[in-house]
């Protein structure tokens, strides 16, 4: 009897505005436990507005920092998150937590997406390393001219340079 090997494809939402090294490492992560990855930058009408970059160059951010996972999608949509999971087949959305604030704030989306998609969320901690790197904290970086570059992937830096 042949034994069909279920891929798993997952979604790691986020406005990645900027993308950090902590996300990058989550990416990374996952791409090594899962067979495909969307990482996805979303238009969060929360935070919309907020953002220093465009989603376009939210976009363009993470196809860099994601250039070298070959099974890692990078994405941007104005849609929610269950509606993207939907169209792309997805299993699980992960999220990446630092602290326990975290987590109770993801905790609730993880509600919300249950309910309305169905979808669970699994919730990977960051490293040690990377858990006082937030896009707050490099945004704020980027405002008083301090370098960014090991706060955010190889060639995320470079592009911000350009764009200034």
């Amino acid at each position: 009897m042949l034994m069909s090997k279920k891929i798993k494809r997952v979604l790691i939402p986020g406005t990645f505005d900027p993308v950090t090294i902590g996300h990058y490492n989550i990416i990374k992560r996952c791409s090594e436990m899962f067979d495909e990855v969307y990482v996805v930058a979303f238009q969060n009408t929360e935070k919309k507005g907020k953002g220093v970059f465009t989603p376009d160059d939210c976009l363009n951010m993470l196809k860099i920092a994601v250039s070298d996972l070959d099974n890692v999608y990078a994405d941007l949509t104005d849609v929610l998150v269950v509606d993207y999971a939907k169209e792309k087949n997805i299993d699980f959305i992960v999220k990446g937590v630092r602290d326990t604030i975290d987590f109770e704030y993801e905790y609730s989306l993880f509600a919300i997406n249950k309910s309305i998609g169905g979808y669970d969320t699994v919730f990977i901690p960051s490293l040690p390393e990377y858990k006082h790197i937030s896009s707050t904290f490099v945004r704020d970086m980027i405002k008083y001219g301090r370098d960014i570059s090991e706060y955010v992937p190889k060639g995320v830096s470079e592009y911000i340079k350009e764009k200034k």
